[in-house]
C-alpha cells in the first residue's frame, strides 16, 4: 500500500470518527415558532401542492444545520428576514415552489460569506461531477465582475476554445436569461448541463462596440489534474484542480517522470488552481514534507477542530523546491504553498495568492432535495496564520513586464460578507522583474524562466545578483 494512501485511509478514518461524534447535536434552537413567519411567506408566494411542502420542511433543517455547523456564531432571525426580503414581493402563488425556496435560502445564506449555499438536486450532482474531475460545460474558467461574468481562460481543447471565447469575455446573456442578479454559482450551474444540449452566450468583448452572440454544444469536460514536463533536469508538476483523482494522477506523473532518475530540484506550478478538495490539499503537502504541521482547522465543532501533520519519508527529499502561485492560486491550493513555505520546504514565487482561507462541507439533504454547502471552519497554516483574506504572500515577488492588467483581477478580500481575515503576510524578501530572468529573449513561460533561474543560482542572493531587483 502506498504511503499516499495509508494516509488518506487514516485520514478518513479520523474525520467519519469526528463526524459521527458530532452528529449527538443538542436540542434544535430554530423553533416553529421562529420559523412561522417564513413558511407563512413561502407558502403564499407558490403554487401549492407536495413539492411546496417539501421544500417549506427545507427551510427548518437548512437553518438548524447552519446554527449548528457554521464556522461562526450565526443570527438565525437575522437569516430569516434576509430569506423573507426575497418573498414578500412575490405575487401570491406565483412561483415554482424549488426555484422559490432555493432563491430564498440563498439569499439568507449569502449573507454569511461567498460560498455558503443551498445546491439543488441537479447543481448537487453537477458539483459532485465538478470534484470527481469530469463534468458537462463548456470548459470555461469564469469569474464574477460587475455583475457579470468574465471569462478567465478557456480550456484547451474545448468546446468554448473551439468557439473562439477570449480571457476578458464578458457573458451578458445566458439564452433567454440575463446574468445580472445571477450568483458566480448559478451562472456555472447553468453553463453546465448534459453533453450535447446547446446554450447560447451573449458576449460583450473589449475593443468591440457591438454585442454578439456564439452558439456552443456542451461536451463531457475531463480535467487533467496533473500535468509534468523536464526542464532540463527540473521537474515542473502542474496542478490544475484538487479533485479526487489528484493523489493517484500524482504519483503516476512522479512515477513516469523519474522512471530514468531522481531530478536535480523541482517545481510545483499552482498558478490558476482554484482549489478543490481539503483532504487531496493535505495529502499532496505530506507527500514533500516529512514531518511538521501541515494544517489546522479552526471551527465550531469538534470535527472543524483539529490539525494534520507529515508523516515520515517524504518525496524528493533534500532536492531543492521552488512553488509558483499568482492571484488566482486559491484554497486548498493555498494550503499547500503555505505549508510547504511555513515548514521551510520551498521557495514561494509569484504574486501574493487569492486568499481563500475557508473551508466548505457539503451535507446532504436526502433524495432530491439537494445539499447544503457551508462554510464550516478556516484552516490555518503551520505558524497559525490564516490566509483569509490576505493570501499567502511569496518569498520572492515577481512583477509581470506589464503590470497594468493585472492590478485590476479581484481578490477574496474585494467580495461581499468575505469572511474576516488574519494579519498580513511576511513581506516579500525581494521583488524582481519576470523580463530580467530571461535577459534578451522573450520567454513563454517568465515566471517559470525566473523559478528555473533561482534554481540554477543556487539561492536567493546569487539569483538577484543574477538578474538585479526591481524598486
Amino acid at each position: 500500500m502506498t504511503r499516499w494512501l495509508r494516509f488518506l485511509r487514516a485520514s478518513t478514518a479520523a474525520w467519519l470518527f469526528a463526524a459521527c461524534g458530532a452528529g449527538l447535536a443538542a436540542a434544535p434552537v430554530v423553533t416553529d415558532e421562529l420559523l412561522a413567519p417564513l413558511e407563512s411567506a413561502y407558502l403564499r408566494a407558490v403554487k401549492p401542492g407536495d413539492e411546496a411542502e417539501v421544500h417549506r420542511e427545507l427551510f427548518g433543517t437548512v437553518l438548524e444545520r447552519v446554527h449548528r455547523s457554521y464556522a461562526r456564531e450565526v443570527d438565525v432571525p437575522q437569516l430569516i428576514a434576509a430569506a423573507l426580503k426575497t418573498l414578500e414581493p412575490l405575487e401570491p402563488e406565483s412561483g415554482a415552489p424549488g426555484e422559490v425556496f432555493t432563491k430564498a435560502i440563498n439569499a439568507a445564506l449569502a449573507t454569511l460569506d461567498p460560498y455558503s449555499r443551498y445546491l439543488d438536486a441537479r447543481a448537487a450532482s453537477d458539483h459532485r461531477s465538478a470534484i470527481s474531475g469530469s463534468f458537462g460545460g463548456l470548459g470555461l474558467q469564469v469569474e464574477m465582475v460587475d455583475g457579470l461574468v468574465r471569462v478567465v481562460a478557456p480550456m484547451p481543447g474545448t468546446p468554448a476554445a473551439r468557439a473562439g471565447l477570449q480571457s476578458g469575455d464578458l457573458i451578458v446573456r445566458f439564452d433567454d436569461q440575463p446574468v445580472q442578479g445571477m450568483t458566480l454559482p448559478e451562472a456555472v450551474s447553468r453553463m453546465r448541463g448534459e453533453p450535447a444540449t446547446s446554450i447560447e452566450l451573449m458576449i460583450r468583448r473589449g475593443g468591440h462596440e457591438d454585442l454578439f452572440s456564439v452558439s456552443i454544444v456542451r461536451e463531457l469536460i475531463r480535467r487533467e489534474p496533473v500535468r509534468w514536463s523536464m526542464e532540463g533536469d527540473v521537474l515542473v508538476l502542474r496542478l490544475a484542480t484538487f479533485t479526487r483523482s489528484l493523489s493517484a494522477a500524482m504519483e503516476k506523473a512522479i512515477a513516469d517522470a523519474t522512471a530514468s532518475g531522481t531530478p536535480r530540484a523541482l517545481v510545483l506550478d499552482l498558478r490558476g488552481n482554484r482549489g478543490g478538495l481539503f483532504r487531496q490539499a493535505v495529502i499532496t503537502a505530506d507527500a514533500f514534507l516529512g514531518e511538521g504541521e501541515i494544517v489546522s482547522l479552526q471551527g465550531r465543532t469538534s470535527v472543524n477542530r483539529r490539525s494534520w501533520n507529515a508523516h515520515p519519508g517524504e518525496q524528493f527529499e533534500g532536492v531543492p523546491m521552488v512553488v509558483l502561485i499568482d492571484g488566482r492560486t486559491a484554497s486548498a491550493a493555498e494550503l499547500v504553498a503555505a505549508a510547504l513555505q511555513e515548514n521551510g520546504r520551498a521557495t514561494v514565487m509569484g504574486r501574493r495568492s487569492f486568499g481563500k482561507g475557508s473551508v466548505q462541507s457539503m451535507v446532504s439533504l436526502g433524495a432530491g432535495k439537494g445539499a447544503l454547502r457551508l462554510t464550516t471552519a478556516l484552516y490555518h497554516g503551520p505558524s497559525g496564520r490564516s490566509v483569509q483574506r490576505t493570501g499567502v504572500g511569496p518569498d520572492i515577488e515577481l512583477v509581470p513586464a506589464q503590470a497594468a492588467g493585472s492590478g485590476n483581477r479581484r481578490r477574496e478580500a474585494d467580495r461581499a460578507h468575505a469572511l474576516p481575515g488574519s494579519e498580513e503576510p511576511p513581506p516579500p524578501k525581494a521583488r524582481v522583474e519576470e523580463s530580467r530572468c530571461a535577459p534578451g529573449r522573450k520567454a513563454p513561460d517568465p515566471a517559470l524562466a525566473c523559478a528555473l533561474a533561482f534554481i540554477q543560482a543556487g539561492g536567493i542572493d546569487a539569483f538577484l545578483a543574477a538578474v538585479e531587483p526591481a524598486e
